[in-house]
């Protein structure tokens, strides 16, 4: 009998270990009002994502104000009931910058306050908040003191996103006193009118990647599946253009084709929103799919496959048409 039972542990043993075991699965949802649309809602559905991260609103300080506010507050509807919400605050650094010490509590205060009144706008109940900023040496005091206040006041799970730069230079710029951070895979190049891709570029990658091992905090992972393009006129950025599928530029006749899928305006003309003027070019950058399984296999080089959740940025179906229908599983399995 004993030895029946030993056989039959070593198979559950075998087939626990053989299990896939699927990473959670989340996005960033980054538009001014909460209404997703069919091929949104089926993306969430064929991925059985249960929890999304909402930017609320921001918070700026803006020269010559006497205070900080609030800017472009969400409209949530009724949907957002069906998902677990995490609040996204994203603060401007400014802020911190000019709010003296002495305005820090009433500053948490008046952020618990509005996204509290968001939240009843449906009856939603969040057990959690996420504030983005990108704080340096100069403003991580008052915005670590601002964390503080904010989880003295709602008692509830704190994160911050935490940029490449942030993990490299940590004993300068510090670590949030959070429950937990989300490293943001992205936005680490200069933003040019050369051929490099500034949403991602591996080379820069590089420079960071041995520091993430030794950084003391849980973190989940923030990939790019958003996609927009720099109109550049004389060689120099002059506007980012969002939300841009180049594809847009293909058959109109206003443009010509130029260095791959660049174009340039023939002359003078309006373009999805916005206006190009005679030889400005159009630069596209997206993170193509080999890249985003490319990060996977570098993060998780770097943190020994300490991969929490992923989070992609963002919930969007102008982004998301342009990849491959299984893109998503692929990167979840690659994180394994």
């Amino acid at each position: 009998m004993k030895k029946h039972w030993c056989s039959f542990l070593l198979i559950l043993v075998l087939t626990g270990g053989c299990r896939h075991q699927t990473k959670p699965l989340s996005f960033y949802y980054w538009k001014t009002q909460f209404a997703l649309n069919n091929y949104e809602k089926s993306v969430l559905q064929e991925h059985a994502v249960k929890s999304l991260y909402v930017r609320y609103f921001d918070v700026d300080h803006k020269e010559g104000d006497a205070q900080p506010a609030p800017v472009s507050p969400v409209q949530l509807d009724s949907t957002v009931r069906s998902y677990r919400i995490i609040p996204v605050i994203f603060i401007r650094n400014r802020t911190f910058e000019q709010l003296p010490s002495s305005a820090i509590t009433t500053l948490a205060r008046n952020v618990f306050g509005l996204v509290t009144q968001i939240n009843q706008s449906q009856q939603l109940i969040t057990r959690e908040i996420q504030f983005d900023c990108d704080w340096t040496e100069r403003t991580r005091d008052r915005f670590f003191e601002f964390i503080r206040q904010y989880r003295a006041i709602a008692q509830q799970t704190v994160s911050a996103t935490i940029r490449l730069h942030q993990v490299k230079y940590k004993e300068r710029t510090g670590i949030p006193p959070v429950d937990y951070g989300v490293l943001m895979y992205y936005n680490m190049g200069a933003i040019t009118g050369d051929n490099n891709n500034s949403i991602y570029e591996k080379a820069v990658a590089n420079r960071y990647n041995s520091y993430i091992r030794s950084y003391p905090l849980p973190m989940d992972i923030a990939l790019p599946v958003f996609s927009w393009a720099l109109k550049v006129r004389d060689g120099k950025v002059v506007e980012l253009l969002n939300k841009i599928n180049i594809s847009q530029f293909e058959n109109d006749s206003n443009f010509t084709n130029v260095n791959t899928n660049w174009y340039k305006a023939k002359h003078g003309c309006f373009k999805a929103g916005y206006y190009f003027k005679e030889n400005d070019v159009i630069k596209p950058e997206h993170v193509p799919a080999e890249d985003l399984l490319d990060i996977t296999t570098q993060v998780n080089q770097h943190t020994n496959h300490r991969i929490g959740k992923l989070i992609f940025y963002d919930l969007d179906s102008t982004n998301l048409v342009q990849y491959e229908k299984d893109i998503l599983k692929k990167v979840l399995r690659n994180t394994d």
